[in-house]
């Protein structure tokens, strides 16, 4: 004669299964957030990089194209470089009158004066050079931003070709 056994099948999971399960799980949950964090830190000193970026070359815009209703070097028909060993002098004489922009290392910035008004155009510039000939302006901007522990700085260049240079 044959017995019947009754099995009774217990519901849910064993602890093996459970372990397996959150070791799979926070090794999952590791990998995420490490891109994450990997993510934002490679966001924010991009960030910055493009700050700096911005910043030198709206300070070459003001100082090419002008400021406000002032004229820049391209409108010059002179420009006279007042350079130091530490900083420079940009002298510009257009229809307007005279302006002048000069950097101040000690500062980190870069001013633009006429006879009526001073203001700052660029700051965080950590050094900065200004060549000029009778026709020609070189400039460089270093500038420098620290934000918490990153630290970028972009060098920004350009070339002026005076327009109307004046003759003698």
């Amino acid at each position: 004669m044959k017995t019947r056994t009754n099995r009774v099948w217990r519901r849910g999971f064993t602890a093996v299964e459970m372990l397996i399960t959150v070791a799979i799980s926070g090794s999952v949950l590791v990998a995420i957030l490490s891109v994450y964090i990997t993510c934002i830190q490679s966001w924010h000193r991009t960030t910055l990089s493009i700050s700096t970026t911005q910043e030198a070359t709206h300070c070459l815009d003001q100082m090419v194209y002008g400021v406000g209703t002032g004229f820049g070097m391209r409108a010059a028909y002179s420009v006279t470089n007042l350079a130091s060993t530490t900083n420079w002098i940009l002298l510009s004489s257009n229809f307007s009158g005279l302006a002048w922009f000069s950097y101040n290392p000690a500062k980190t910035t870069v001013t633009y004066s006429n006879a009526s008004k001073s203001q700052i155009i660029g700051t965080n510039i950590v050094s900065s050079t200004a060549t000029s000939t009778a026709t020609t302006v070189n400039i460089a901007l270093t500038v420098l931003k620290t934000d918490g522990r990153y630290s970028e700085s972009n060098t920004v260049r350009t070339f002026v070709k005076i327009r109307a240079p004046m003759t003698k």
